[in-house]
């Protein structure tokens, strides 16, 4: 019977299309990677800008900024220790659990070897001839020798299990107190780290007094609002213009702009300095929304994107930037540690950082903003109403 050339010939056809395939996805990934690469140094030579910018404003606005950036850092290697520390403790309770496996099965082998030792002692040395002149049929005979070895090699391989199960022990001992000692130097690192953040947390305090002292002698604080609001408004343009060109992700998500109404909040917590509502002492008016929150609670991004700027800025303190795609953005400020980087993507309820008072804010609190090309959304229009609204 002759088999038809053609399923032979699809296969080839498969195959050659695979291998034709490959290359090119090297070469997609590789131009991705290229992409990626150049959207990435583009942000950082605006960080830079931005950097030179705020090196020539006022000595304390400089300090801030290097405090401020140092207790994020401290933030993100405390979180860092505080996730090694519960794997640790997660590694030496399974450890426990092993050994006391492995303590149970000594205890059970111990006791089988007991009971085969003193029936070998009951018999004593005369108990394989006492086998052989026990028994008058040759075959029942046969039969109980081969039982015997049965039980006498048994009896070895029990001592072996006793001795694997003994070195079992020490090793998961000794697994332990190692687990012990890795545990004792992480808990003794993150209080070092703890100390010299309520150390930072304490000079910026004294810094931020100092700059207040220095913008009331100088009655500089409306010209200190307007110049922040440029700068945010510079640094979302040039976002915008960078992010436009940007390779978009593989993996397709509804579009930002049919979630209106629909987001979550990124903190739970009391909306105060409401969108639209004038700033004290001058015309500028809110582009966002203040959430009031305590500090250290973790920040979600809203939705997916890609997370075009994460450092400090002056008014902003640590401030990250999501790039929603078709110019839609969502704006994070006075973060006091920032867990993205920019480049990064992000789903939606990633926590990307924690609430704190940078920027030289008194009280903890998140400021929240939504753009659609570079023009300011009101986030109560996108958010669900879940969150309280208070009077300021």
């Amino acid at each position: 019977m002759s088999t038809s050339p053609l399923p032979r010939l699809l296969l080839f056809v498969m195959l050659a299309g695979a291998l034709f395939t490959l290359p090119l996805m090297a070469d997609d990934r590789s131009a991705k990677e290229k992409q990626l690469q150049t959207l990435l140094g583009k942000i950082d030579k605006l960080k830079k800008a931005i950097d030179v910018k705020e090196d020539s404003k006022s000595q304390y606005i400089k300090q801030l900024k290097s405090i401020e950036r140092k207790i994020g850092k401290l933030n993100q290697k405390i979180r860092g220790i505080d996730k090694k520390i519960i794997a640790k403790k997660s590694e030496l309770a399974k450890l426990r659990d092993i050994r006391l496996q492995h303590q149970r099965q000594l205890s059970r082998e111990n006791d089988y070897l007991a009971e085969q030792v003193y029936a070998a002692f009951t018999l004593g040395r005369e108990e394989k001839v006492k086998l052989l002149f026990s028994q008058q049929d040759p075959q029942m005979l046969q039969r109980n020798l081969v039982y015997y070895q049965y039980f006498s090699n048994a009896r070895v391989d029990l001592i072996n299990e006793v001795q694997d199960s003994i070195d079992k022990i020490i090793q998961t001992e000794n697994l332990i107190q190692q687990a012990r000692e890795e545990l004792e130097q992480n808990q003794e690192l993150l209080n070092r780290e703890k100390q010299q953040l309520d150390q930072d947390r304490g000079k910026r305090k004294s810094i931020i007094a100092s700059l207040d002292k220095q913008l009331k002698k100088q009655g500089g604080n409306l010209s200190r609002l307007e110049d922040e609001a440029v700068q945010l408004q510079n640094l979302i343009d040039s976002i915008q213009e960078i992010f436009d060109a940007a390779p978009e992700n593989e993996i397709s998500r509804k579009a930002f702009a049919e979630l209106k109404g629909k987001l979550a909040w990124p903190v739970k917590g009391k909306l105060k300095k409401l969108f639209g509502r004038n700033k004290p002492l001058s015309n500028l008016r809110w582009q966002g929304v203040m959430i009031e929150a305590p500090g250290g609670s973790q920040v979600q991004a809203v939705s997916h994107g890609r997370v075009a700027f994460a450092d400090w800025l002056r008014g902003m303190g640590n401030l990250i930037i999501i790039d929603h795609g078709n110019s839609y953005l969502s704006l994070y400020g006075h973060n006091e540690s920032l867990f993205k980087t920019a480049g990064e993507w992000v789903e939606t309820g990633d926590v990307i950082s924690i609430i704190g008072n940078s920027g030289g804010q008194k009280k903890p609190g998140l400021y929240f903003e939504i753009r659609k090309k570079g023009r300011p959304q009101n986030p109560t229009g996108w958010c669900k109403s879940s969150n309280k609204f208070a009077s300021g």
